[in-house]
């Protein structure tokens, strides 16, 4: 008697092609759908601290800064201080890269605003 159910490779292969034939398009379209992350750089430069003491109001970005997911900040600084910006510390001659990978909204210090706050939020898009 001949059993009439499908060989292991013969369910294998279909499968493979299933998955292929749904997973493929929707990785395809997630990739195609994504906008390209921005990069937003802050640089900060030497004597910025010495012009904050002697009371300057330095401008270097503005007191909120909005992101999408996937964006970047760039914080360089080539002060002889750290400073602070919102939860991101940065030495002197250091250079942070965060890249945002959750949503969020928060108020923090700022040490190169003369108000001493900065609003960051991260949208889905």
């Amino acid at each position: 008697m001949d059993d009439a159910r499908p060989s292991l490779p013969v369910v294998l292969g279909f499968v493979v092609a299933a998955v292929l034939l749904v997973g493929v398009p929707l990785v395809v379209a997630r990739v195609v759908d994504d906008p390209e992350a921005d990069v937003f750089t802050i640089e900060i430069p030497d004597g910025t601290s010495a012009l904050l003491a002697a009371g300057a109001d330095v401008n270097l970005f503005p007191e909120e800064l909005d992101f999408r997911l996937r964006d970047v900040l760039v914080i360089v600084n080539g002060d002889v201080v750290a400073h602070q910006i919102g939860p991101y510390s940065v030495d002197p001659g250091e250079t942070l890269e965060k890249t945002f990978g959750e949503t969020a909204s928060f108020i923090g210090f700022c040490s190169l605003h003369s108000g001493g706050e900065i609003t960051i939020a991260v949208a889905d898009g």
